[in-house]
């Protein structure tokens, strides 16, 4: 296996770049989505996170990974825009005595269409459809042993096309239960290859059957004050790479959400 660097200021340079052209794009007219949490969110958790990278080893990681996002909500006219950037990094996973340091990276946007409203005993529930585009990076470094000048690490990488999908049923003015789901359909992936023993490209297209980045949640949010809520969400995650060396991976968080809406 060849050497590598850690391209995190490449990563850190295309989320500011991304965030920035989403901030500037679509300044129409704004409203507020009924009950849809617009503004600005803060999230932080922890989850039991398990990877298996064919690329390093066939046997299976597992330990704590922190979870730790910042986003952007808006509602125009007829849609929300979605911004969401999310960062999960630990050197504590471990298969029996060897650890392994981990550093996830996701950038998603997306536009969300209302459906129609519907009444659920007596109560107001909302879904929200659109479709979205998706940046995501895994890097895996175990810390093993190795001669020379090689190091044991592996990256692999989506940019992908999917779709969200949103519900949101109202118990009260202060209460009301979320559910998230996001999942890519059609990506461009890359991974890490060995030049002298494997003559794939780096860079294929994928379709969901060969390169799967999803995720669901499922939570609960309460109205401090108008344009101030929290929330607490339980948040599954999968990963599923197979075009080269497979890489799968999943972890299921208890993410704790801050959430401010700016006043008109």
């Amino acid at each position: 296996m060849k050497k590598f660097n850690k391209p995190i200021h490449k990563i850190i340079l295309l989320a500011v770049t991304l965030l920035i052209a989403g901030q500037a794009s679509g300044q129409d007219t704004l409203f507020t989505p009924p009950g849809y949490p617009t503004g600005i969110l803060f999230q932080c958790g922890l989850g039991n996170y398990t990877i298996k990278d064919e690329y390093i080893s066939k046997e299976k990681y597992s330990g704590r990974l922190p979870y730790f996002s910042i986003g952007w909500t808006k509602g125009h006219d007829n849609y929300v825009y979605r911004l969401e950037m999310t960062l999960r990094n630990s050197d504590e996973i471990y298969n029996n005595s060897v650890s392994s340091e981990i550093t996830q990276f996701s950038l998603n946007q997306g536009f969300l269409y209302p459906l129609k409203k519907i009444f659920l005993f007596n109560k107001e529930f909302y879904v929200w459809l659109g479709p979205s585009t998706d940046f995501f990076f895994n890097y895996n470094k175990p810390n093993i042993a190795v001669s020379g000048f090689d190091y044991a690490q592996s990256y692999a990488g989506l940019f992908s096309l999917g779709f969200n999908v949103d519900g949101i049923y109202i118990l009260s003015h202060k209460f009301q239960v979320e559910s998230f789901i996001r999942t890519s359909a059609l990506s461009l992936g890359w991974r890490t290859i060995d030049n002298e023993e494997d003559d794939q490209s780096p860079v294929k297209p994928l379709t969901l059957f060969s390169g799967l980045n999803s995720s669901f949640d499922l939570g609960i949010r309460y109205y401090l004050l108008n344009t101030l809520s929290i929330s607490v969400a339980y948040k599954l995650e999968f990963v599923r790479i197979s075009a080269w060396e497979k890489l799968l991976s999943a972890s299921d968080n208890l993410v704790i959400g801050l959430n401010y809406r700016f006043k008109k």
